[in-house]
């Protein structure tokens, strides 16, 4: 197929803001909601035409034209016949994003991005096309020869035949053809080269369509001879005990977030593979596609699983859209040589149900890897559920200070292999004797390999630091996840060189003091309005933890220890402790300044507010000035246009309230893995300017706590 690369700059706005540019792909703090517009002409031409995302977070409803596409669910790729939609020019392609109030994608486990995070694009087809390439292969003679099968998935009416050439370097190893809709013929190879960390040796995969004689679509892919199976305590891999040695890695790095370049995910692999890993977990969703072509080409295996982290499999939104996402990654990944086994889930409160579809998803979609899930169940829970839904290896997360839990679970979980699917955390991060002592621990329950204990694999939590405000000491320090062998810009932790010397070794037996960061305004020529309201502390306080029980949000409860309070020197104008409007409650100013703007300092909201509750546009206050010759004016203020939430994060991330009128005046926090918050400014002109006599704030609507710092003329 012909493709048009639809990435670049697109507009963007905010709610129903002012549209702005916006590169594609990108990852942004979590917003809410979004838009993305990209007007196109066709480039090319074909009897058909696709459109074909990447990626989005997380979830998104896509129109061309006016017309509505579909809805796409968080980082899979979809694909959309647009043939009798599209025009020769003046295309509008409309995706609007939610990144906030989908019930899956958001998790509590790590900091949250919105955005179209990979690349869009056209397809152009002819009236007969390969829609799918599935490759399989199975050893003979002693790993010395393969089978292998091609099945070769066509759409369009018309009478088709397939070449199909397998290839190693510059040499064709096996070549044929075959009628489209035919079984797919079983082909050796002898004499095979295999796929393994030490030599990971790819075949290119060739299938071209053709139609009376003439190519008309074609198919290019890099394969792998490998296989990958159980058997009693261990892994083998190609016919070979091997012990996976790993790491899990989140896909975030640095300030790229989501939309890391090729280049910076192949430094990163390689740099696992250095430490002498020969596995890395990708956690907890589907990394982008180039991560699996830079680990089939660099030699190192890895896993793969659907978007999970303490979430409720019970609900059938989370069930639902894991279960797509699970599919749709199988279906794109499963020629990857380098993927070994997928997981259905990482620490659920799941449903039995929900590991048996699970399960099945994998399977009906790619019958040749093994299948699991990450997990920290009671051992007994996990020798019960991992054999209804017939999982091949058991998985655990031994997270402790001693060893003795990690050897318990190895006695128990016995009769198949056994994973720490994640193991060290806060509990080794900074303790490099303990961390060598885990190593030299479970390398020894792997080379006791027997009924009284055994391990087959390990994979340390985690690579690199990310962002997470929502689990505090000692595993977060202002946001930021410590527990990981290398910073966010991989620059090595105190403990990296004991881990990779102890593997190594095993194969041969805080208070913040900048808590304010003020956004100058030059506000000094404006005269602070007087409110006679005295706030009490303790009721901001109640709010705020009532908020934090109902929203933050799905699964932890945890309290708020100071509010939005100002901890610092008194400023001309600003309260310490924020006058609180409410629907019980008015606020009065009084005037005696001549003036043609009002700043509203605060403008945010405890209860409802953009982006986080709260219809948008919803009239939220409404703002009364009496003027000195009587006149009434009134202006409303609106959420979302002119009113945010004032929490800047929720769980695990942070976001980016923002409202279409209001600007950012300060941004400060009290404990940074949990209580950060905003302020904005909210300027309202005058229809002139003239002497004011008083002003007047109330609440329009119930559910909204209104935070007003200052009011200045």
């Amino acid at each position: 197929m012909k493709k048009q690369l639809l990435s670049g700059t697109w507009n963007y706005r905010i709610g129903k803001g002012k549209w702005e540019k916006k590169d594609v792909p990108f990852s942004v703090l979590a917003v809410g909601h979004s838009e993305c517009e990209r007007k196109f002409d066709l480039e090319e031409s074909g009897d058909r035409v696709f459109l074909r995302f990447d990626g989005i977070n997380y979830h998104a409803k896509v129109t061309l034209n006016g017309k509505l596409l579909g809805e796409m669910v968080a980082y899979c790729e979809y694909t959309f016949d647009i043939t009798d939609i599209v025009l020769e020019k003046d295309n509008v392609l409309l995706v609007e994003l939610e990144d906030l109030s989908p019930e899956f994608g958001p998790s509590e486990g790590w900091e949250n991005n919105g955005g179209i995070t990979r690349d869009v694009c056209l397809l152009y087809a002819n009236k007969a096309y390969i829609s799918d390439v599935y490759f399989k292969s199975n050893f003979k003679n002693g790993y010395k020869d393969a089978e292998y099968t091609a099945e070769i998935t066509c759409d369009g009416e018309c009478d088709a035949t397939c070449r199909v050439a397998l290839s190693y370097g510059d040499k064709t190893v096996d070549a044929y053809t075959v009628k489209t809709g035919e079984d797919a013929p079983v082909r050796e190879v002898s004499d095979v080269h295999l796929w393994s960390p030490e030599t990971p040796s790819l075949y290119t995969l060739l299938v071209e369509l053709c139609v009376d004689g003439e190519v008309v679509d074609t198919y290019e892919c890099n394969v792998g001879f490998r296989e990958f199976k159980c058997n009693r305590h261990r892994f083998l891999l190609n016919g070979e005990e091997i012990f996976l040695q790993g790491v899990c890695k989140h896909e975030m790095y640095g300030d790229y977030v989501h939309t890391v370049p090729e280049e910076v995910i192949e430094k990163d692999l390689r740099m696992i593979k250095e430490t002498g890993c020969n596995f890395v977990r990708l956690v907890h969703y589907p990394h982008n596609k180039i991560t699996l072509d830079i680990a089939d080409r660099i030699g190192i295996m890895v896993s793969e699983e659907p978007g999970l982290w303490w979430s409720d499999t019970a609900n059938p939104a989370v069930s639902g859209g894991s279960l797509e996402v699970l599919r749709r990654t199988v279906r794109r990944d499963r020629n990857h040589a380098s993927i070994v086994f997928w997981l259905c889930f990482n620490e659920c409160r799941f449903t039995e149900q929900y590991l048996v579809d699970a399960a099945r998803v994998c399977r009906e979609n790619d019958s040749t890897r093994l299948v699991s899930g990450a997990n920290c169940m009671s051992n007994e829970d996990t020798l019960k559920y991992y054999n209804i839904c017939n999982f091949d290896f058991y998985t655990m997360h031994p997270y402790s200070r001693r060893i003795d839990r990690s050897i318990e679970s190895a006695k128990v979980l016995h009769d198949k292999p056994l994973m720490f699917t994640e193991w060290g955390g806060y509990y080794v991060y900074d303790n490099p004797h303990l961390i060598t002592d885990f190593i030299n621990a479970m390398y020894n329950l792997y080379l006791q390999n027997s009924d009284e204990g055994a391990l087959a694999g390990a994979s340390f939590w985690y690579w690199a630091e990310v962002k997470d405000f929502g689990r505090g000491l000692p595993a977060c320090v202002d946001g930021d996840l410590r527990e990981a062998l290398v910073d966010k810009n991989r620059n090595p932790s105190m403990i990296y060189k004991y881990f990779c010397d102890a593997w190594k070794n095993a194969r041969i037996i805080t208070d913040d003091k900048e808590r304010y960061e003020y956004i100058p305004l030059d506000m000094l020529d404006k005269t602070p309005l007087c409110c006679n309201d005295k706030t009490d502390k303790n009721k901001l306080l109640e709010i705020a933890n009532t908020v934090v029980d109902e929203r933050f949000w799905r699964m932890r409860k945890r309290s708020v220890t100071v509010g939005p309070v100002l901890q610092r020197e008194e400023v001309s104008g600003i309260s310490k402790v924020p006058h609180l409007l409410t629907k019980e409650k008015t606020l009065s100013f009084g005037g005696g300044v001549t003036a043609d703007t009002l700043t509203l300092l605060g403008a945010v909201s405890l209860g409802k507010g953009y982006p986080t509750a709260g219809e948008y546009g919803e009239a939220v206050a409404k703002l009364t000035v009496k003027h000195a010759d009587g006149k009434i004016e009134e202006h409303v203020l609106k959420n979302g246009v002119d009113v945010t939430t004032a929490f800047m994060s929720i769980g695990s991330s942070r976001i980016n309230p923002v409202a279409e009128n209001a600007t950012r005046f300060a941004i400060f926090s009290y404990e940074k893995n949990f209580e950060n918050y905003c302020i904005n400014r909210l300027d309202i002109k005058l229809e002139k300017q003239t002497e004011i006599e008083s002003v007047e704030l109330s609440a329009l609507a119930d559910g909204y706590s209104l935070l007003v710092y200052g009011m200045l003329a």
